[in-house]
């Protein structure tokens, strides 16, 4: 049996993130999920490298790892799915995107990228920005820059979704890197 190519990539979670917790303690103060955790819109293999691609890069501790570097699409979609049983019960946490605009990237100026988080039961939250004015030498940022907050239920075996993306840009959008989504206890 042959197996369709996939144009889009699925996130992989159990193996593409890393905890830190409180020295001693069970208590989660950042969990960062890798882009292999994430869904990717076009960034599947069959698409070959055309609109995402790997690139290597050095990360915070010194070592290799690798970042996906949009190439070129009209339509950015980036979600993920993390079991909030991977986090504590009861705090609250922001979310981030960290992310680095290349110095060839284009097609940020006229739309806003959105962003989005949703546990089961409660209201999704949004917030927008417009990339084009990050800076473009080398520096990371956290996206949105004042988070997406969340506290983590008490009861249930629920899951947090989120994403960012721009369908509604008419212009091909290039030279977005992403290298992780962050999520921090708020108050470390």
């Amino acid at each position: 049996m042959v197996l369709p190519r996939m144009a889009h990539q699925r996130g992989k979670f159990p193996t593409n993130y890393r905890k830190e917790t409180t020295d001693g303690t069970d208590i989660v103060k950042t969990l960062i999920l890798y882009p292999d955790a994430l869904n990717v819109i076009w960034g599947g293999p069959s698409s070959n490298n055309r609109y995402w691609k790997r690139t290597p890069i050095t990360g915070s501790t010194g070592s290799q790892t690798e970042a996906l570097e949009l190439v070129g699409v009209y339509w950015l979609e980036v979600s993920g799915r993390l079991p909030l049983k991977e986090l504590t019960k009861g705090k609250k946490y922001k979310l981030y995107f960290v992310i680095q605009m290349s110095q060839n990237s284009s097609g940020w100026e006229n739309y806003d990228v959105w962003f989005n988080i949703r546990i089961a039961g409660q209201r999704s939250q949004r917030k927008s920005m417009r990339f084009h004015r990050l800076s473009r030498n080398n520096d990371w940022h956290n996206v949105p820059s004042d988070g997406l907050e969340f506290t983590v239920p008490q009861d249930g075996d629920t899951a947090l979704t989120f994403a960012m993306y721009d369908i509604e840009c008419e212009e091909l959008k290039k030279g977005l890197l992403i290298k992780e989504v962050r999520i921090e206890e708020v108050g470390q």
